[in-house]
């Protein structure tokens, strides 16, 4: 977001010790954010189309298993 200008430098505020995002600044990139999540992807094992919020949701469901002795757990690979 910053290489594309949505967030500059006049987004933050700067005191001696800290620097703090501005609430517009912050709603900003949870919207990004939020878009992503929406956005899917044809998941090659599943053969369907699938929501990047429900791969991440997938990735929870792995390592639960891995957790319960079930299966290894193996980390997803981005494919595209």
């Amino acid at each position: 977001m910053l290489n594309k200008n949505i967030i500059t430098e006049k987004d933050f505020e700067r005191e001696a010790n800290f620097c703090y995002m501005k609430k517009e600044a912050r709603q900003k990139i949870l919207q990004a954010y939020d878009l992503r999540m929406k956005e899917t992807v044809k998941h090659r094992d599943l053969g369907r189309s699938v929501s990047y919020r429900h791969l991440m949701r997938l990735e929870c469901y792995k390592l639960i298993k891995h957790l319960m002795n079930d299966k290894e757990y193996e980390g997803f690979k981005i494919w595209w």
